[in-house]
């Protein structure tokens, strides 16, 4: 089985991949909660098609070359 690429996940889909990874290192409580209804909260987003927007372009277009390098 082939397993999708960690580059072809939207921003919002490996941030939410993040912080369900850190949510499985804590104890069962409310920071392991909040991690987890996070990650529900931006996979909700991104099934809607909103899309993550940088406030800062100059911040956008280093990320930018960081994706093409």
């Amino acid at each position: 089985m082939n397993r999708p690429s960690n580059e072809d996940a939207s921003p919002l889909r490996r941030h939410a991949a993040d912080a369900l990874r850190r949510a499985r290192k804590l104890p069962v409580g409310h920071d392991r909660n909040d991690l987890r209804q996070l990650a529900m909260g931006l996979l909700w987003l991104e099934r809607r098609g909103f899309v993550a927007t940088l406030e800062d372009p100059a911040t956008g277009l280093r990320i930018m070359k960081d994706l093409q390098s």
